[in-house]
């Protein structure tokens, strides 16, 4: 499959100080067990050298959460002035429910201790009055960054699907990211009827580790799907078939879908989507060949150069 990450490394600024404006951004990737942060220029990305990764728990206390916040932006704030600049907006990818125009945390299966609370509040006196804060949903930022590196994805309906945890699904039109009432994803595949269930009960990491057990695959204590991709890589039928499997499944639960939304061009990211091979045959059989199919493998830079686009 196409790769995209050469072209989203070429947005990186290797070197800040050769860039002449004096300002920086913050960009944020909120995940459940990291805030991944970095220093950002606008309408590009990340500089590179500037990334770190603040550990977070999404079912920790109030005062937990907020801490980590608050070291994570604090972090490059410093960072930022060390080098001379100001920061002039907060950008976030972070997954929902959550109020995108108004920054407020609506989560209640994590990040629960600061339900109803707002970014800036959170971040108390770590950023001043004038400093811009932004959000997008996490696969909304990562089709945002995808077309940012790829123009030729600004034409037409293109999607992208994050199949890790769970299964995300954005798409774009003519360049224009299709959002709800809410700033999430116009169009899910999560929760797309299928079978005895919805979709993502077929098509995420607890699929793969099920089908694995079914089909009588046995794992450590500690192991997880890295494991079963590499036993599928060295032969073993009963690790392959599992990723067939929840290949044969995706494409059978989305084909309606996106068929129905016209999507010309389908981009796969996300922790799982690092075995795409593994399932890849089933995937294009399954959707045809009407829509062509590529693999983001750097989805951190590619959500951090979305972020950098609000």
């Amino acid at each position: 499959a196409r790769s995209l990450s050469a072209s989203t490394r070429q947005l990186f600024a290797k070197d800040s100080r050769t860039m002449r404006s004096n300002t920086r951004i913050i960009l944020l990737d909120v995940g459940g067990t990291f805030v991944k942060a970095s220093l950002g220029i606008p309408g590009t990305g990340a500089v590179e050298g500037t990334f770190t990764h603040t550990p977070i728990s999404s079912d920790g206390t109030a005062e937990e959460i907020e801490n980590a916040f608050r070291v994570s932006v604090g972090g490059r704030m410093k960072a930022a002035a060390d080098e001379g600049y100001e920061v002039s907006a907060v950008c976030v990818a972070i997954p929902g429910p959550f109020n995108y125009s108004e920054g407020i945390f609506l989560m209640k299966h994590k990040f629960m201790s600061v339900y109803g609370k707002s970014f800036r509040e959170i971040l108390g006196d770590i950023i001043a009055p004038q400093v811009r804060l932004a959000f997008v949903h996490d696969v909304n930022g990562v089709l945002l960054g995808a077309m940012a590196a790829d123009s030729s994805l600004r034409n037409g309906n293109v999607a992208v699907s994050t199949f890790g945890t769970g299964l995300g699904f954005a798409y774009a039109v003519d360049g224009q990211v299709q959002e709800s009432e809410t700033g999430s994803p116009a169009k899910g595949l999560w929760n797309v009827p299928y079978m005895d269930g919805i979709l993502e009960d077929y098509v995420s990491r607890r699929a793969i580790l099920r089908f694995y057990a079914e089909l009588g695959g046995c794992l450590a204590e500690g192991e997880d799907v890295k494991e079963i991709s590499i036993r599928a890589r060295r032969g073993e039928s009963d690790a392959l078939e599992a990723f067939r499997l929840a290949g044969r499944h995706y494409a059978a639960g989305a084909k309606e879908l996106i068929g129905t939304l016209g999507i010309r061009h389908l981009m796969f990211a996300g922790q799982i989507a690092k075995s795409f091979d593994l399932m890849e045959k089933e995937i294009r059989d399954g959707l045809g060949e009407a829509v062509s199919i590529s693999v983001l493998d750097d989805i951190q830079g590619t959500v951090l150069i979305g972020a950098a686009s609000l």
